[in-house]
């Protein structure tokens, strides 16, 4: 291979980097674009405005379905006496 091929395979190379290496770039930007708040409309303020507040709402629920729970076995351990009408 002479000079000039592999100036040209050193070029093309040199190409694909740059292209590479922009998009790469472009992408990693657009990224931690979305983790900025920025007023309701990235990812992480989807998360703090809306699946947080659920998530909150969900413990909650769940807690209070445990001590429904825990309090339904606690009486059904204990006999149950029927008066009986006249």
């Amino acid at each position: 291979m002479s000079i000039l091929d592999w100036s040209g395979v050193a070029a093309s190379v040199t190409a694909t980097l740059v292209v590479v290496g922009g998009f790469a770039r472009w992408v990693i930007k657009a990224y931690l674009q979305e983790l900025k708040p920025n007023g309701g409309e990235s990812l992480s303020d989807k998360i703090k405005l809306e699946i947080l507040p659920m998530l909150t709402d969900i413990k909650a629920d769940l807690a209070e379905m445990k001590g429904r729970l825990d309090q339904h076995i606690t009486e059904g351990d204990k006999p149950k006496t029927r008066k009986r009408s006249k």
